[in-house]
């Protein structure tokens, strides 16, 4: 993800010294929060987790999320590594807080990378654990708990670590099969939902209207003539299944840069326009170049690309309302879940070329 505008939710905008405004200074090859008057700089750095893989008679233990982000998908007993805290103690905890059940630590599992958690990106060290005592109760962050066997592993699992660790621990074993299931989440993002891809169907300032055939698999007009120039970018988010229209999940992009029919922009979704036929459209920016909406992050703080947006699909359906940026991403993951689900394949259509070698690079 190195080079995406991926805001950082902890960056500040003032000295944590003396208090002075930062400014924007390279260090290191990157651009930095430094002070003038100090020289305090600050480095972004992504935040540590730590849960606990609980294992008994080849099951493992997993929580049900009862809070956004993911409320309601299930994870690893997990937490964030206080300060001071060894990060097997917090898996401990955790298991503690969530389960109800005290544990012992064995060993180390692995590190995994996170970056679809709209809180900040995260590695989360996953520590094996042994259960010596207590009460299976789900608590604190726990809406539930169960044990699963290989083939019982759902498909909502929340966090991309987590996927990744559940993933290397069924591969593991006997059920290699279901490992590369839960890792289909990534095909739709470098960091899904908070960094998607987007297939462009329709770059800004197109007028005759463009599809895919998924017959011939080829970008074909369609003989409509559009008003006027689009003032989007229009396509479709890969691995996503849309119950509106049986295909991938829509996206509108705002009209930054330019783009290619067919080529591929990483984007940053911001809200989604909800339609009476369920064939809703999720708006994002551009995350592939700088972009003039690089600090908005909900599309309720811009009337004026609501009103665009809803002017373009108004005479085509009838609108019910908008989403805001938490109920879009939570959109997007409930349609890669269904994609999965459907074996990867829409309902009616051939697939779309769906798996990007990587972002389009073809932009001013």
């Amino acid at each position: 993800m190195n080079g995406l505008v991926l805001p950082d939710p902890g960056e500040p905008r003032f000295c944590g010294r003396c208090a002075a405004p930062l400014v924007r200074q390279a260090d290191g090859g990157r651009d930095r929060p430094r002070c003038p008057t100090c020289g305090w700089t600050y480095y972004g750095k992504p935040a540590l987790g730590a849960a606990a893989l609980i294992q008994e008679n080849g099951r493992i233990l997993l929580v049900r999320r009862a809070h956004e982000p993911y409320q309601g998908w299930w994870t690893l007993p997990a937490g964030y590594v206080e300060y001071e805290e060894d990060a097997a103690e917090t898996a401990a905890r955790e298991a503690l807080e969530e389960t109800g059940l005290l544990v012992l630590i064995e060993g180390v599992h692995g590190i995994f990378w996170g970056g679809g958690d709209p809180r900040g990106a995260a590695h989360l060290a996953v520590f094996y654990a042994k259960r010596l005592g207590g009460e299976l109760v789900p608590a604190d962050d726990a809406a539930e708990v169960a044990w699963f066997a290989p083939d019982e592993i759902p498909t909502e699992i929340a966090f991309e670590g987590t996927r990744k660790a559940i993933a290397a621990w069924l591969a593991s074993g006997a059920e290699e099969r279901r490992e590369p299931t839960l890792l289909q989440y990534a095909g739709g993002g470098p960091a899904p939902p908070i960094l998607v891809y987007a297939v462009i169907e329709n770059p800004k300032g197109t007028v005759d209207r463009i599809a895919y055939d998924a017959e011939r698999q080829t970008f074909s007009p369609t003989g409509e003539v559009f008003s006027a120039p689009l003032p989007i970018h229009y396509g479709w988010i890969p691995h996503t299944l849309s119950a509106g229209d049986g295909r991938e999940l829509d996206v509108v992009v705002i009209g930054e840069g330019d783009a290619a029919v067919g080529g591929v922009l990483v984007v940053r979704p911001i809200g989604a326009l909800l339609r009476a036929d369920a064939d809703h459209k999720v708006v994002a920016v551009r995350a592939d170049l700088p972009s003039a909406y690089a600090t908005v992050t909900d599309l309720g703080e811009r009337a004026e690309l609501r009103e665009m947006v809803e002017d373009l699909f108004r005479p085509r359906a009838r609108l019910v309302g908008w989403a805001a940026a938490p109920e879009a991403r939570r959109l997007i993951l409930e349609t890669q879940r269904d994609w999965i689900n459907s074996g990867g394949r829409s309902r009616k259509a051939a697939p779309r070329p769906t798996k990007p070698a990587a972002p389009d690079t073809s932009v001013v």
